[in-house]
């Protein structure tokens, strides 16, 4: 049964199983440069899109469109030697709640900029994408059994790694970070409740209600172990805010519960308060 449940959960998350793994839309805000550097960067967005969107990411056997939008702004250029370096604002989401935003991305760019995969040596724009790519692939494969996403965040960790030991270490310290309050022990709770927490939104939609809050009950069991090791834990908030309507949903009219979720969850206790009997 819940291998048919999670089959139904990828179409319902994802969209239709087909070839196509990351299909990518960007954007890219250059207003704060130049009109000759704006002109200068106007492929980029198309050059990121095909960065993503051309490639096999993953063999794995769910492997589906996973819709993702990221927004990028370009702040500041300055000629570094042979190079025009670029920093920028990068921010990249998944449709099924996978978001982040980071502020200290440093390339060098020009027209024609090989973007290749698997380079051999650190690229600060295709090992950044890649990254992300994986961070993204990390958290996806969790939702559909337990810790599945392990070796995309294996791989983001490499490359973090990598980073710091670059010409272009900036931010590589912070990403790496990043990663590890996703992965580290006191988080692995929730990690291992994410197949269960997907389960229970698909039954939602079916309108199997009961059902649904017999699986969002062992997230909330997962919610108050991490909690009580990490009040404060960043992949938690992240949780809460891309799901808290889905929560309040799981555990409609169950006022104890959701009570529950108030006191995890206060930026959203409105949320919770009106899915109350």
């Amino acid at each position: 049964m819940k291998i048919i449940i999670l089959f139904a959960l990828l179409i319902f998350a994802t969209g239709i199983l087909n070839a196509q793994v990351l299909r990518v839309s960007c954007e890219v805000d250059y207003q704060h440069l130049i009109a000759e550097e704006q002109q200068f960067l106007q492929d980029l967005k198309l050059t990121i899109e095909d960065y993503y969107n051309n490639y096999a990411w993953t063999e794995d056997e769910y492997e589906t469109d996973i819709d993702i939008n990221i927004y990028i702004i370009i702040e500041t250029v300055h000629q570094k030697s042979y190079e025009k370096i670029y920093k920028a604002q990068f921010q990249i989401k998944s449709i099924s709640g996978e978001s982040f935003y980071d502020k200290e991305w440093e390339f060098p760019y020009q027209q024609g900029y090989p973007m290749e995969h698997n380079k051999v040596q650190f690229d600060p724009i295709c090992h950044f994408l890649d990254y992300y790519a994986f961070m993204i692939l990390g958290g996806e494969l969790d939702t559909y059994d337990l810790l599945l996403g392990t070796p995309y965040y294996d791989a983001a960790q490499e490359l973090a790694n990598r980073g710091l030991l670059s010409q272009y270490s900036r931010g590589w310290s912070n990403r790496l970070g990043e990663l590890q309050k996703i992965t580290n022990v006191r988080t692995r709770p929730l990690r291992e409740a994410k197949p269960d927490f997907f389960t229970a939104a698909y039954l939602v939609q079916e309108g199997k209600t009961d059902q649904a809050r017999q699986y969002g009950l062992k997230v909330l069991d997962a919610i108050e172990k991490v909690i009580q090791e990490q009040p404060n834990n960043k992949y938690l908030k992240m949780f809460f805010d891309a799901h808290y309507l889905t929560l309040s949903q799981i555990f409609t009219n169950d006022a104890e519960n959701l009570e529950k979720l108030v006191n995890y969850d206060s930026n959203h206790r409105e949320t919770y308060r009106n899915a109350m009997p």
